[in-house]
């Protein structure tokens, strides 16, 4: 039973027509050489300011700075409770210039959405990330408030997610 809170940023930048992605490191512990957007865990102290988080996190893990960045937006948010209970918070923005920085974390890549399908995805992501490409594609600039969605876990992982409509 979770009897504990953490809340983590995913940021997933664009760029003509490609997603900036994450490949974990093969040393992390949790979710070695799996796919994902680019963030980390949300401070206690940054819990009233989300996006400052989130931009903390990119900055941190690519030197990316918001004024690189346009439309930086909260699409989508999921709470599930696989260990512990988890709030995934997932940004998107516009990246002004093609950049490929270095990250301690893993490899970053530029891929298409016609890619994800075959390459290796945390659960998580792989059940958000489509979606938030296409909130992206349908509301460019972030107008629209964020989706909420519970995440139903299992052992094996996460088996679905309910969006609120």
């Amino acid at each position: 039973m979770a009897n504990s809170f953490s809340a983590f940023t995913i940021i997933v930048l664009h760029h003509e027509g490609k997603y900036l992605l994450l490949r974990r490191a093969a040393t992390k512990k949790s979710f070695p050489n799996k796919w994902t957007g680019v963030g980390g865990k949300v401070e206690p102290h940054e819990l009233n300011d989300l996006r400052a988080s989130a931009l903390r996190e990119l900055a941190e893990e690519t030197g990316i700075q918001l004024n690189d960045v346009d439309h930086f937006t909260l699409r989508r948010v999921l709470l599930h409770a696989r260990i512990e209970l988890t709030m995934l918070l997932y940004f998107t923005g516009d990246l002004k210039h093609y950049v490929l920085p270095p990250c301690d974390e893993g490899t970053l890549g530029w891929i298409t959405p016609e890619e994800f399908s075959s390459l290796p995805f945390i659960d998580t992501a792989y059940a958000v990330i489509p979606l938030i490409v296409e909130d992206h594609n349908h509301d460019p600039q972030g107008l629209v408030s964020p989706r909420l969605g519970l995440g139903v876990c299992r052992d094996e992982g996460l088996e679905r997610v309910v969006w609120e409509s």
